[in-house]
């Protein structure tokens, strides 16, 4: 399996174990439970000027959450890799998620203790700029803060890149049972960054290529429709709901057609507004293109699930418990002939019948005993 971490070798392997349509499905679902649980997170922030502060709290809360849901579908995508790679059979979904499941609180306490490290991170700061706050004294204090708030941020960088590059690894440690998941982790980037770098540039340089294409893909398809149906189709992607379409592909789509951000449809003005059909061919139109959306961003789970579990396996050689079980079979045979072979040395033994003359010594000083009797 070392061989599988190897440059071009890797590639090819990333994308066999990549494109799984149970491994894309499954992680896609998680990731819609994940986008729902961000949407909320907007929704209870309070929106006033006064209330930034706990705003930002609340949806910090809730990209922890989101990240915990994704984690824990990229830890039953690992989970269905590592079967892959020992040769068995394809590990079905729902078993894999099950064996996730089975390992949820090491998914949500591993990468907490993280968040907690970002956030007394980012609460030092917090602190630093609130004396900057007070008058005169504040200010005077406040001008020496780049001494310390520039390494804060150098630290707060390397833990969000820590996140990053454990949500590849972490869930192969994690399947794998190895106790202190994040200390292995560290452990690992810290003995192989170089080769790890390049493991993250490769599953980077795959996502972006695929996301690019595909996204071409649906835009070169709007295209024609548009060429087609004209403004009738821009009536019908009016109707497409606001929370549809702020799924994370928009930024990309407009990078790759050239649009600015906005709206993902363009708004025109439609004087048939009021036709029903047209809100349900919007509201049907959104919930697929949306879906279309979400797997591509299931797909990049996937792809970086897939490259991290590659490049563990390639780099340690750990790959579960069950491969070094593997050579423990053929012993039991090997015990088992050398117990046949004593066997019959010992029935010659046993058989020879070298007790027979003792009875017949014992007959002769019986007819001895009948001599003095004469």
């Amino acid at each position: 399996m070392a061989k599988d971490a190897e440059g071009s070798v890797l590639t090819r392997r990333l994308l066999e174990l990549t494109w799984k349509p149970g491994k894309i499905v499954l992680q896609t679902e998680l990731l819609i439970v994940a986008y729902f649980v961000l949407l909320i997170a907007y929704w209870i922030a309070p929106s006033s000027p006064g209330a930034g502060w706990f705003a930002s709290v609340i949806v910090f809360l809730g990209r922890v959450i989101a990240y915990f849901i994704v984690l824990l579908g990229m830890t039953a995508v690992a989970k269905m890799t590592l079967a892959d790679l020992r040769g068995k059979d394809p590990l079905p979904a729902r078993a894999a998620f099950s064996a996730a499941l089975g390992k949820i609180k090491d998914v949500v306490a591993s990468p907490i203790k993280i968040f907690a490290l970002l956030a007394g991170l980012a609460v030092f700061h917090v602190v630093i700029d609130l004396v900057g706050k007070i008058p005169f004294v504040g200010e005077l204090a406040w001008m020496f803060s780049p001494v310390f708030t520039f390494p804060l941020g150098i630290a707060m960088v390397a833990v969000i890149l820590v996140l990053v590059f454990g949500a590849m690894i972490l869930p192969t440690i994690i399947i794998l049972g190895k106790e202190g998941p994040v200390s292995e982790l560290i452990d690992f980037l810290r003995r192989n960054t170089v080769k790890f770098a390049g493991h993250f540039l490769i599953a980077l340089a795959v996502a972006v290529i695929t996301l690019i294409v595909l996204v071409w893909a649906i835009s070169l398809s709007n295209a024609v429709s548009g060429r087609i149906m004209g403004d009738k189709l821009l009536f019908i992607q009016n109707r497409v709901p606001l929370w549809l379409q702020r799924t994370p592909g928009q930024a990309l789509t407009y990078i790759v057609t050239g649009l600015r951000w906005g709206p993902m449809y363009r708004m025109v003005e439609d004087p048939k507004a009021f036709r029903w059909t047209l809100y349900v061919a919007g509201f049907v139109y959104g919930v697929i293109m949306w879906l279309i959306h979400m797997s591509f961003w299931g797909f990049v789970a996937v792809n970086f699930s897939v490259a991290g579990t590659l490049s563990y396996v390639g780099l340690t050689g750990e790959s579960g418990e069950e491969e070094k079980a593997e050579p423990a079979p053929p012993a039991p045979p090997a015990a088992e002939k050398e117990e046949k072979k004593p066997a019959p040395a010992e029935e010659p033994k046993k058989a020879a019948p070298k007790k027979e003359p003792a009875p017949k010594k014992e007959e002769k000083p019986a007819e001895g005993e009948k001599k003095p009797k004469k």
